[in-house]
C-alpha cells in the first residue's frame, strides 16, 4: 500500500547529536504527495467501523473533531474537505525537540492546503510535573524543580490547576536557579512564559492550563497555524466510542492480533524485554485486558472485557461496571452509563491516523512503535492507517562546559558499572561468586517476562542484593573511582551544558520556529 514511512528493516531514527540539527523523515517535499494519497477516498475502500464504511466514518469524525477544536481554540473550524495533519503530545514541560513538532505543523499548514490539529493528550497520567534548570552558583549543575507531584494514576484531564501559592513558589525557585547563570535571556524567557499563568487560569484542568501556557508562549514567534483539541473531549464523542467498541467486540481476536504483532515486532528488532515497546494484553479466564483506560473518580483504571451472548461485560479490577451490546447500539449504551474510555498509546495514534487525519507527525519514539500500529490496524480493520512523519530536533542552551565534563561522565559510568555489574570486574570469581552471578542472570531473564507487581519487586531486590555482595569485593576499586570523581569537583560539566532536556520555556520561540522553517511574519 502506498504512503507511510519506509519499512522498519530499512529505517531507524537517530536523534540529532549537535545543537541546531533537526530530523524530518520523510523529507518535507514528500508531504504533498502523502497528503494527496491519504486524502483520496478510494484508499479506505473495503474497511468499516461497526458497519459504517471507513471513508464515511472518517468524514464524520473529522467534522466533529474540527468543530470541537474550533470551539476549544476559539477559532473558526476549517472545512472538513481539506487534508488534515494531526499530531499529539502530553501538555508537560517538554524539551524543545518536542516543541519543534508544533512549529513544524505550522510550517506544513502554511506551505500546503492542509489544516492542522494538535491533540492535547490530557488523558495521560504523567506523574510529577516539573522541569530541569541550570544552576551555576559554584559550578555548572542541572537542578530539578517540581511544579506538582501527581499520583501515577491521576490523568492530566482531572488534575486541578496549581494553586497560586504553589505556582508562585515554583516560579521563584526556577528564577533563583536562573539568576546564577550568566545568561540573562534565560530568566527573561522563563518570565515571559510564566506571565501567561493568570490568563490561562480559567482552564478546566492542569492539562489544558499547561497547553494554554505553551500556545501563548509559542505565539511570540507568530500565530500557531493549527487548532487544538483535548483528547478527553475527542474520546467522549460517539465516533471514538464506536471505534473503541469495534475493537472490543471480539476480545479474544483483539488479544491474538495485538499480542501477536507485538511479539513479531520484538522478534524482528531483537528486543528481549516483554515491555518493549508495550506489554502484551493480559488474558485470563474469559476476560481480556483492553487497550483502553477508564477514568473513574478522577483516576485512571485498567479495563478488561469479556463477551457473552452478544454482549460485552466491562470490568475494572474485579468489579463489572457495565454490560453493553456488542453491536452499534453499544455506542449509546457507553454514553448512557457514563463510561469514560481513554486510549492507550497504540490505540490513540491508530484512531488519529485511521479515523481522522491524512498525515500524523510523530517524534522518534512514536515513529518506532507505530510500526506495530500499522500491523495491528491491518489485521483488525483490513487497511493501513494514514502515513506518518517523524520529526525532532536537538537544541542546547549556550552554557559554558566544565573542562572535566567528559572525564567525569566516563568515571560516573564506570562507578555505576562497578555497582550494578560487578561480575564484569571480578578478577577470578570463586565458586560462591559464580553461583551468585548465575542466580543474578537467571533473575534478570525472569524479570523481563514479569509484569509489575510483588513478584517482580522481590526479584529486583534480590538482584540488587547480589550486586551489593559482589561489589563488596571491589571496594578498593570503587573507592579509587569515588576519590577521582571527588577531585573533579561537583559540576557535571558538559552533561549540564549539553543537556537536551531543559524545558522549551527556556528557549527562544523565534529560534525554534526558524529551525522548523516557519515563514517569518512581516514586521
Amino acid at each position: 500500500m502506498t504512503g507511510g514511512p519506509p519499512p522498519a528493516a530499512a529505517l531507524d531514527y537517530a536523534i540529532p547529536e549537535r545543537s541546531g540539527e533537526a530530523l524530518i523523515v520523510p523529507s518535507l517535499d514528500r508531504v504533498p504527495v502523502l497528503l494527496a494519497e491519504s486524502h483520496a477516498m478510494m484508499r479506505w475502500d473495503g474497511a468499516d467501523v461497526l458497519g459504517v464504511p471507513l471513508g464515511e466514518f472518517r468524514r464524520r469524525t473529522r467534522t466533529r473533531a474540527l468543530a470541537l477544536a474550533g470551539e476549544y481554540t476559539g477559532a473558526a473550524a476549517p472545512a472538513d474537505t481539506r487534508p488534515l495533519v494531526v499530531m499529539g503530545h502530553q501538555p508537560v514541560l517538554f524539551h524543545p525537540g518536542v516543541w519543534f513538532k508544533y512549529l513544524l505543523l505550522t510550517r506544513i499548514t502554511s506551505a500546503t492546503s492542509a489544516a492542522g490539529l494538535h491533540l492535547i493528550v490530557d488523558t495521560d497520567a504523567t506523574g510529577p510535573i516539573g522541569a530541569d534548570v541550570p544552576d551555576e552558583r559554584d559550578q555548572l549543575v542541572r537542578a530539578r524543580e517540581t511544579l506538582i507531584d501527581l499520583d501515577a494514576d491521576v490523568p492530566l484531564e482531572t488534575a486541578p490547576v496549581p494553586e497560586p501559592t504553589a505556582w508562585t513558589a515554583f516560579v521563584e525557585r526556577m528564577q533563583a536557579h536562573l539568576s546564577t547563570v550568566r545568561l540573562p535571556a534565560l530568566a527573561a524567557r522563563f518570565g515571559a512564559w510564566a506571565d501567561g499563568a493568570g490568563e490561562a487560569r480559567s482552564a478546566a484542568s492542569l492539562g489544558t492550563w499547561l497547553a494554554r501556557l505553551r500556545r501563548r508562549y509559542e505565539a511570540l514567534a507568530g500565530a500557531p497555524g493549527y487548532l487544538e483539541l483535548p483528547m478527553s473531549w475527542l474520546a467522549d464523542t460517539p465516533e471514538f466510542r464506536a471505534f473503541a467498541l469495534h475493537m472490543l467486540r471480539a476480545p479474544d481476536e483483539l488479544a491474538r492480533v495485538y499480542n501477536g504483532q507485538l511479539e513479531a515486532y520484538r522478534a524482528a528488532h531483537r528486543l528481549r524485554s516483554s515491555a518493549n515497546p508495550f506489554p502484551n494484553l493480559t488474558t485470563g479466564g474469559d476476560r481480556v485486558e483492553a487497550p483502553f483506560w477508564v477514568v473513574h473518580g478522577g483516576r485512571r483504571r485498567e479495563l478488561s472485557v469479556a463477551r457473552a451472548d452478544g454482549r460485552l461485560v466491562l470490568t475494572v479490577g474485579a468489579e463489572p461496571i457495565a454490560t453493553i451490546p456488542a453491536d452499534a447500539s453499544g455506542v449509546d449504551a457507553l454514553a448512557e452509563r457514563g463510561i469514560a474510555l481513554r486510549p492507550k498509546a497504540i490505540v490513540l495514534t491508530m484512531f488519529a491516523r485511521l479515523c481522522l487525519g491524512d498525515l500524523f507527525v510523530h517524534g522518534v519514539g512514536g515513529g518506532r512503535y507505530d510500526r506495530v500500529t500499522d500491523a495491528i490496524a491491518g489485521e483488525l480493520f483490513g487497511c493501513r492507517p494514514a502515513p506518518y512523519l517523524v520529526a525532532t530536533a536537538t537544541l542546547h542552551l549556550p552554557l559554558a562546559a566544565a573542562a572535566a565534563g567528559g572525564e567525569r561522565r566516563a568515571m560516573e559510568r564506570r562507578l555505576m558499572d562497578l555497582r550494578h555489574n560487578p561480575d564484569r570486574y571480578l578478577p577470578a570469581a570463586s565458586d560462591a561468586q559464580r553461583s551468585l552471578v548465575d542466580e543474578k542472570w537467571e533473575l534478570i531473564r525472569a524479570v523481563e517476562a514479569m509484569r509489575p507487581g510483588p513478584e517482580r519487586r522481590a526479584a529486583t531486590r534480590r538482584i540488587r542484593a547480589i550486586n551489593a555482595s559482589l561489589a563488596a569485593d571491589l571496594a578498593a576499586e570503587v573507592a579509587d573511582v569515588e576519590a577521582h570523581l571527588a577531585g573533579l569537583g561537583a559540576s557535571d560539566g558538559e552533561g549540564a551544558a549539553e543537556s537536551r532536556d531543559y524545558p522549551y520555556c527556556l528557549f527562544d520561540p523565534a529560534e525554534v520556529a526558524a529551525l522548523a522553517g516557519v515563514p517569518q511574519s512581516p514586521a
